[in-house]
């Protein structure tokens, strides 16, 4: 039998070109998933870092450290735009605005990524409010020590606003002075008849409550005496005698490096507008002498405090030794508390005044405040 020596056509050539073209396809389909893959895992770490950087300038500018006190009286609006730094090369902005008195909304951008190439932006925003010192200011003066009030001296605890200033109408008074024992070896009143030196709901309030520590030295859940001097802005050493406290600005900026500059309180002087939402809390290290000028704020005394020469400061006066004035005095408003620790004797003599007044105590009080997220759901995505 003869074998045909005819070509005949094969499959060989056709099954090899669909397998390359389907080779090519899942090697093109498994590069395009791969890369499809890295790139949701490099969005998503971006991502992750944005929100990170977000949070991070969140949490900074409501540290105590960060945070402007000066924002706590300003008036209704936007107050600063900051811009932080991660340490992983992000770039934070974040916007503070005053919506109400105590109330901020506070919005923060976070970014990453180079100029050119992949970005990732993220935004967060939070509603927060001040954490206010706490007093317990139980009359124009609020000691546990001895008294001795005469000459031309005057203790007022009729609730008074403050001139110049936005205060809301005055509400109910306190005593014009408050101590534990108000006998005769306790309260000495030369030159003043009939108590006519001293006004108030009622003139004089004898009260256990002024004789506790806690009175002068607890100003709120977690915030002690300590606490508030380790937050003062402006500090000074013991046996100082300051003459001419007033307020200093450089530049169109309030100079708060000064330590004679506590704030401008009377406002009668258009080039000092600056210091006028500046109330600092001030701390005293011992003893402290002072003799004319004006402020406004906390004043803290760990020791005593002797005022001449017509010294003026509106807020809380807290003292751990005793009050003295002679002279021209001094004038406080808001109220002032005499802890007298070794019991010493608190003598306002000459013309000195203390006015009670919730005005000057409340505005110096949010001057130190300390931000807080609000309860519930401060916080949110805003992306």
């Amino acid at each position: 039998m003869r074998v045909s020596s005819r070509s005949r056509p094969g499959f060989a050539l056709a099954i090899a070109l669909a397998a390359i073209v389907i080779i090519g396809a899942v090697i093109t389909g498994m590069f395009f998933a791969s890369t499809q893959e890295y790139r949701i895992s490099r969005n998503t770490a971006m991502q992750a870092r944005a929100l990170t950087a977000a949070e991070y300038g969140m949490n900074l500018v409501t540290t105590k450290a960060q945070w402007n006190t000066t924002w706590n009286t300003s008036v209704n609006g936007l107050l600063a735009t900051l811009p932080y730094q991660t340490g992983d090369g992000g770039v934070d902005t974040v916007r503070v605005t005053k919506l109400s008195d105590g109330l901020f909304a506070i919005t923060s951008t976070g970014r990453v990524g180079p100029a050119t190439g992949a970005q990732a932006r993220h935004r967060v925003g939070a509603l927060v409010t001040l954490a206010v010192p706490q007093l317990q200011m139980l009359g124009a003066l609020t000691t546990r020590g001895q008294a001795k009030i005469g000459g031309s001296s005057f203790l007022d605890g009729n609730d008074e606003a403050v001139a110049g200033w936005d205060c809301p109408p005055p509400g109910a008074g306190l005593a014009g002075l408050a101590l534990p024992d108000s006998s005769s070896g306790n309260l000495s009143t030369p030159g003043c008849n009939n108590l006519d030196c001293v006004t108030g709901t009622p003139k004089i309030s004898q009260t256990p409550v002024a004789a506790k520590d806690s009175t002068y030295f607890n100003f709120g859940p977690g915030l002690s005496w300590s606490d508030l001097t380790a937050m003062a802005g402006q500090t000074i050493s013991s046996g100082t005698t300051l003459s001419g406290v007033g307020p200093s600005v450089s530049g169109g900026v309030c100079n708060t490096a000064v330590s004679s500059n506590w704030g401008d309180a009377l406002h009668n002087n258009p080039s000092t507008v600056p210091c006028q939402s500046y109330f600092p809390i001030i701390y005293a290290q011992g003893n402290l002498h002072l003799t004319g000028g004006q402020g406004q704020g906390i004043l803290l005394v760990e020791g005593d405090l002797t005022v001449t020469g017509g010294f003026q400061f509106f807020g809380p006066v807290i003292v751990k030794g005793s009050l003295n004035t002679s002279g021209t005095g001094g004038h406080f408003n808001g109220g002032v508390m005499a802890a007298n620790v070794d019991l010493e004797q608190n003598t306002l003599l000459g013309n000195a005044v203390i006015h009670y007044s919730s005005c000057a105590l409340n505005k110096a009080l949010a001057g130190a405040a300390t931000p807080m997220f609000t309860s519930g759901r401060s916080w949110t995505e805003l992306y």
